[in-house]
């Protein structure tokens, strides 16, 4: 979405930045925690420009309106540029309290896990020398205020991510003891038993009992939809086993380098049960990997469907 979608249309003009280069991601020193304003230079703005205002919004903040980073208003027709961590404004210029309520820059923090986000540096070109925002107002009443007195906007679009943690982990109490459940981690039958995807036909080799135990998966990725692959075999390469406590695997199919994320289970001893957690962990991919395959390949919520289907497993075992 574009922020500035749905309001007049108004010409542009001239923006540039030592700072920040347009749809490129924003350096460190636009980063929360150092909180330095870029440097912007403008030009050519539309006759009749009697002074400016500068902003940076996120439009994709986890908010309904987005987040504020930074507003100057009042800035005279006769200034065209601001130095990098401006400090001090030519009057009759100020800043208004961002969304973090303070009178400056507020450097970008996405969320981490939050996808990239879009920061909207703009320089507004307006017809009146003093916009009429006080200055405790927000930035939002300022861009209500310069709606109708807007002759000429410019921006500069800048990107930022946090990365999210490489790994899921999912947790559900199980009323069976850790050994039952352990079998069926174990055992290769047991895997294609718990499968939440559909695409694990069979399974051969015998129970695993230690690190670099393997065995072998027969595979059908038709059943997802998504690659072409149709059926082959891999293996699965157990990577941790403590009996009782944890087990963990990796996948060696049929493309080199093997992609070397790590799926496991977690049990811990709870009242009315076993408390067993399943994660999946694609910190050790390679960069290779990455730019082929959107990780994760494994949504949270198919191992939670596996952790509701492993319950069932384990007490129809025991029947």
């Amino acid at each position: 979405m574009d922020p500035f979608e749905r309001l007049p249309e108004v010409p542009s003009f001239t923006l540039t930045s030592t700072s920040v280069e347009d749809g490129q991601p924003l350096p460190d020193a636009q980063r929360a925690g150092k909180d330095i304003s870029p440097q912007l230079s403008w030009s050519d703005a539309p006759p009749g420009t009697k002074s400016y205002a500068v902003t940076v919004y996120d439009p994709d903040a986890p908010t309904m309106s987005g987040f504020w980073h930074w507003a100057v208003v009042n800035l005279p027709a006769t200034v065209t540029s601001l130095p990098e961590g401006v400090e001090e404004l030519p009057e009759p210029a100020f800043q208004l309290p961002n969304d973090a309520r303070v009178a400056g820059f507020a450097g970008a923090a996405p969320p981490a896990g939050h996808g990239p986000h879009r920061y909207f540096i703009t320089v507004h070109a307006l017809d009146v020398e003093d916009i009429g925002v006080p200055a405790d107002s927000t930035p939002a009443m300022l861009s209500f205020s310069m709606s109708a007195h807007t002759l000429g906007r410019a921006t500069l679009v800048a990107t930022a991510e946090t990365p999210g943690p490489e790994r899921i982990e999912v947790t559900r109490l199980i009323p069976a003891p850790a050994d039952a459940i352990f079998a069926v981690l174990t055992d290769p039958q047991g895997h294609v038993d718990i499968d939440a995807s559909g695409m694990l036909l069979d399974a051969e080799g015998a129970p695993v009992e230690r690190p670099g135990d393997r065995f072998l998966v027969h595979m059908d990725r038709e059943a997802l939809g998504d690659v072409p692959l149709g059926k082959y075999d891999v293996e699965v390469v157990i990577t941790k086993l403590t009996p009782g406590e944890e087990i963990a695997w990796t996948i060696e199919g049929q493309f080199r380098p093997y992609v070397r994320h790590v799926y496991g289970y977690r049990l811990a001893p709870a009242d009315g049960g076993t408390l067993v957690t399943s994660y999946y962990d694609w910190s050790a991919v390679s960069e290779q990997w990455r730019q082929r395959v959107s990780f994760p390949v494994v949504p949270e919520s198919a191992l939670k469907a596996t952790l509701g289907i492993l319950e069932r497993t384990v007490r129809r075992r025991a029947a």
